[in-house]
């Protein structure tokens, strides 16, 4: 039985709306449910869906949708749905229903975090600025010109503005959006690719170490219309910060001035300055002094290496990893010829391409994506020859959540690439945090686990982007994955360096036969 909800002009961010569907989807009873703003696209999904809609509801609205196996069970998945909203779950010494309050106050709170239709972020994020707080917004849609324009006063202010569209931030122990709960430790990170820098804070915490805080700038603060505000603030905070040792900056490739200018101001730093700059080579260091890293692992690594001074290596040497794929491969079908790469990484989509781009360079690659490294599907839905695709991509999420928060997106199209004989290994990335799902890795494991002892002749490969500290337990869900037969990884890098000498076996078996 289908039953819909709908609340007239009340707006709730999308990341607590995606949490707030996987809580209600586990509860008994419980088929489906959507919960969400009732934008264009939601509508048209819903209605697809089979969910009947009033002829008056808006993008203003929210929406809760549920198919439950009674009425009864409909009725109790909306209230808790709503509960959960309105928070009647969670006790709070104090709430605030506006940046106003007179009560709202810098003496008592450091730090506001912003969650907004990118048309109101402006004029509350000055209101925030005013108030005295440091700003984490991870709204998006806010205009360039009014991006520039908040940093420009929160500098003014002497306050750090990170974002708009800031996915990751660590502060003062605390983890906003979609970050880890990293353990503390004497590594400072600056990211203007959320997923990247969370990647290294993870890395270094495998290591033994950790984070002194991770200061997400938004993906756009590089670019020059900007000019890297927010990472130069960044710099500075954690160059005076003393629990920061060493300083770490994680970027795609962005403007070249603004990349300039960045690491003209890190080799003035007083501290050692890691940067990786993806997709960058050496030319972009030539005139600096700050140390370079051209992967994730590579960055995290460095860091541990300049506190521990001893040298750190990867999970797989090169050699190990050699053998490995030829081990494997040797075990699968001739026909089982095609990789597939299933990332919900942004970040992690870019590396294992651009890993495979300049290691496979032979081999034709299909992507999601529209870039030079691979030629961009027809139709994202369909996948051909080796495909790599970031599920967290609008193609994607326009249909559903983004995987991170809701990992039955990924998991149907797993379901769907495995009906493909042809197909020989796959490669799953997984992140995981208090602001993401309760259990991204669990199903995947469990419906690998059932494939594979049925017979079904697919090599997989995943790593875990997470803290020891996170609600998922990841040392429990690593060893799930191990018993269905995945290999697990130590980094991203480390499951495309594995991934591309598979891709290399798979082509050898066909031209030899």
């Amino acid at each position: 039985m289908r039953k819909v909800l709908v609340k007239k002009k009340r707006y709730v961010d999308s990341v607590s709306l995606m949490s707030v569907a996987g809580r209600v989807n586990e509860l008994e009873g419980v088929e489906n449910s959507e919960v969400a703003m009732a934008t264009i696209i939601n509508q048209r999904v819903l209605k697809e869906e089979g969910y009947e809609l009033p002829s008056d509801i808006t993008p203003d609205d929210l929406v809760i949708a549920v198919d439950c196996e009674s009425e009864k069970r409909c009725d109790e998945a909306i209230q808790a749905a709503m509960d959960i909203i309105d928070r009647k779950n969670v006790e709070s010494d104090v709430e605030f229903t506006s940046l106003d309050d007179a009560e709202l106050k810098a003496e008592t709170f450091d730090l506001c975090q912003i969650s907004l239709p990118g048309e109101y972020v402006y004029t509350e994020a000055i209101k925030a600025l005013d108030k005295g707080l440091d700003l984490f917004i991870f709204s998006d849609n806010v205009t360039l010109d009014e991006e520039r324009k908040i940093k420009e006063y929160g500098k003014k202010k002497g306050k750090l503005v990170m974002g708009p569209d800031a996915g990751v931030g660590l502060i003062n122990g605390v983890a906003f959006a979609a970050g880890s709960m990293n353990s503390f430790g004497p590594v400072g990170i600056v990211g203007a690719s959320g997923s990247g820098a969370q990647e290294v804070a993870c890395l270094i915490e495998h290591r033994g170490l950790g984070v002194s805080q991770i200061i997400g700038t938004g993906g756009r603060d590089l670019y020059p219309e900007i000019g890297g505000i927010t990472m130069l603030e960044g710099i500075e905070a954690l160059e005076k910060d003393d629990n920061t040792k060493v300083i770490v900056l994680v970027s795609k490739l962005a403007d070249i001035n603004v990349m300039d200018k960045v690491l003209y101001r890190a080799d003035e730093c007083k501290k050692p300055v890691i940067a990786i700059f993806l997709g960058s080579d050496e030319s972009l260091f030539e005139k600096h002094k700050v140390e370079a890293a051209f992967s994730l692992e590579e960055a995290g690594l460095k860091a541990v290496e300049k506190i521990t001074g001893v040298k750190q290596d990867p999970q797989f040497s090169d050699e190990e990893i050699k053998q490995l794929a030829k081990e494997e491969v040797a075990k699968l079908p001739l026909e089982r010829k095609y990789f597939r790469g299933l990332y919900c990484g942004g970040t992690f989509t870019e590396e294992g391409l651009l890993y495979f781009s300049r290691h496979n360079k032979n081999i034709l690659l299909h992507s999601n994506l529209s870039n030079k490294y691979a030629e961009k599907l027809a139709d994202s839905h369909k996948s051909v020859g080796h495909t790599i695709l970031d599920m967290g991509a609008e193609d994607f999420t326009a249909e559903a959540p983004h995987p991170v928060f809701n990992p039955e997106l990924r998991l149907k199209r797993l379901r769907e690439e495995l009906k493909d004989p042809e197909v020989g290994v796959v490669l799953l990335d997984f992140i995981t945090g208090p602001g993401v799902a309760r259990d991204p890795i669990g199903s995947h494991a469990k419906e690998i686990k059932k494939l594979r002892d049925s017979g079904l002749p697919v090599i997989f490969i995943a790593n875990i982007c997470g803290s020891d500290n996170d609600p998922q337990n990841i040392k429990e869900k690593v060893k799930l994955l191990k018993d269905a037969g995945v290999i697990v990884t130590g980094s991203n890098y480390e499951s495309a360096k594995i991934a591309s000498a598979m891709m290399d076996e798979l082509e050898r078996r066909q031209v030899n036969g």
